[in-house]
């Protein structure tokens, strides 16, 4: 029993696939397989190649299906079917045709690639190929029967060969058209709307020196009489915290106090003595509190009999335990020569001093100074970046301002460990001047300097390469003044439009002789783009004027 080879066909292979899977197989049977719906095999000529090629690679070709239309078309292509894998295959008898002979297509007439020459004469007398009464009958287990072959000059009934499928050539003439109207596309483009000219004129011209001061700042006009130029502003803030060695010093106690009876040896009148009154002893001083009244005293010649006060309360001037003074110490009264006296019967105490460390001012400002140090960098390429291109930065103008603070411990209280720290917001500002201002800002500076230039254009403002110096903020940082240097430049007047008028349309050689007539033109480049234009376009909109500017020698 032969072995065969079971070729199942997807819905989306193609005759190219189903071709390569029958070469490839090594067994001499081959049953293909096919889905429901197979529309590749659905061509006499597709299933007359499949058979062709079955035969030239010796094998023998069976299809396994009961579709009684692929039946036929198989039969046509002298391929066997059968009904299973495991029925017995035949050849199913051609359907006759019944439109006439003129009508019929003979695939051996249809000349497409490899349909070519298949045709039952070509079948019949090829002796290397299998013969159907060979292939019609096979068993597909492998058992082979014959099957009555049509007599020899009896002439088999026509059968109709479909006309091959033209949708590859469709698709080529598809994509041929596409690519010629590219191709137009191209053309069109290429000759009205790339075409482009660059004229490049030499002016000779002469510099111009303009350096004034300046008013800037949010919300000004541009004026160069009153010299006066609107500034950009950019803000940029931040919230940071550093620690720092507290380095101050303080002297911190209590002062001492007690109470003291004032004698009056002065007078034989009561006395009075002020709140506010110092009194002395032991060479420092102590306030009197409240006010009191001393008795008079009983005068017969001396002091018989002193008059007293009640008890009143005194504090030494300063802090420190030297004020503290033992009981019954004795204390004199300014302005009463020793005639008023005075007594602390308990004495004087409670009074204490230390040194502290504690956060002073200096220590705040180098704390602020070197966060602000650390930042620095940092901070001015934020506010750079925030500038657009079209903006001239005054650099000088990077400034810091001091927000609000939080410093721990506060100012003159005492800190632990020598070290202090400070929250601090800084608010940093820089200033710009947009060049387009500052463009016309010198022009207008450069008319006012030189008078009537009628006869003279203004080529370069000098904005670019402007310097701005000097700079320095107002009191209420809303404005400042700044020392403004730029250099102009002005040569003969030739307008950009004129130019082009005269441009358009022409070659290299006639523009350059005709620009090198104007007063003041020195030399001309012309580029043209792309490479195959020759000549300038005609449309104003597609040229560009630059001018080259070179100093007058005069």
């Amino acid at each position: 029993m032969q072995k065969k080879d079971t070729i199942y066909i997807d819905v989306e292979d193609d005759i190219t696939a189903i071709i390569g899977k029958i070469k490839g197989s090594k067994e001499k049977i081959v049953a293909l397989v096919p889905p429901k719906r197979a529309g590749v095999l659905q061509s006499a000529v597709n299933l007359g190649l499949l058979a062709r090629t079955a035969n030239k690679a010796s094998k023998r070709l069976v299809i396994i299906t009961h579709s009684a239309a692929l039946s036929s078309l198989a039969a046509s292509a002298k391929i066997p079917v059968a009904k299973t894998l495991q029925s017995r295959p035949e050849l199913a008898e051609a359907p006759s045709l019944d439109a006439d002979e003129e009508d019929v297509i003979d695939g051996s007439d249809v000349s497409v690639g490899d349909h070519a020459g298949i045709s039952d004469d070509a079948d019949d007398d090829d002796s290397d190929e299998e013969s159907p009464s060979k292939i019609s009958d096979i068993d597909i287990d492998g058992e082979v029967t014959s099957v009555k072959k049509p007599a020899r000059g009896e002439k088999p009934s026509k059968q109709r060969v479909k006309v091959p499928d033209f949708g590859s050539f469709r698709k080529k003439v598809a994509l041929g058209s596409i690519a010629g109207g590219l191709l137009i596309a191209f053309f069109v483009w290429a000759i009205w709307f790339a075409p482009n000219a660059t004229v490049i004129v030499s002016a000779r011209t002469t510099d111009v020196e303009v350096q004034t001061p300046l008013t800037v700042g949010e919300g000004l006009t541009a004026d160069s009489a009153k010299k006066t130029l609107p500034s950009i502003v950019q803000t940029e803030k931040q919230t940071d915290t550093i620690e720092f060695k507290a380095t101050g010093e303080e002297e911190v106690g209590e002062k001492a106090e007690g109470t003291v009876i004032f004698t009056n040896c002065y007078s034989s009148v009561p006395v009075t003595i002020e709140a506010g009154r110092v009194i002395l002893a032991g060479g420092n001083n102590y306030v009197v509190q409240a006010t009191v009244v001393i008795e008079g005293a009983v005068i017969i010649g001396t002091c018989v009999d002193p008059g007293e006060s009640g008890p009143v309360k005194v504090v030494a001037e300063d802090i420190g335990d030297e004020y503290n003074l033992p009981a019954n110490s004795d204390f004199t009264v300014n302005g009463y020569s020793g005639d008023v006296t005075a007594n602390s019967s308990e004495g004087i105490s409670g009074g204490t001093k230390k040194t502290i460390k504690v956060v002073s001012v200096d220590d705040v400002k180098k704390a602020r100074e070197e966060l602000a140090q650390d930042k620095t960098a940092e901070i001015k390429e934020a506010l750079l970046k925030k500038f657009d291109s079209s903006t001239i930065v005054i650099e000088e103008s990077f400034n810091t301002t001091v927000g609000e603070q939080k410093i721990e411990p506060k100012l003159g209280e005492e800190v632990t460990g020598d070290t202090a720290s400070i929250t601090v917001e800084m608010v940093y500002t820089m200033h710009g001047i947009a060049e387009p201002v500052l463009n016309e800002f010198l022009k207008d500076a450069i008319k006012d300097q030189l008078g009537n230039l009628d006869s003279k254009r203004i080529y370069d403002s000098g904005a670019k390469d402007a310097e701005m110096t000097d700079f320095e903020l107002s009191s209420n940082k809303k404005k400042a003044t700044v020392l403004l240097a730029a250099t102009g430049k002005i040569g003969p007047k030739i307008e950009d439009d004129d130019i082009r008028a005269i441009v358009k349309g022409k070659r290299y050689g006639e523009i350059e002789k005709e620009l090198k007539a104007i007063d003041g033109v020195s030399g001309v480049k012309v580029n043209l783009s792309p490479f195959w234009v020759f000549t300038v376009p005609d449309d104003s909109k597609k040229i560009t004027i630059e001018f080259n500017l070179v100093e007058d020698d005069a």
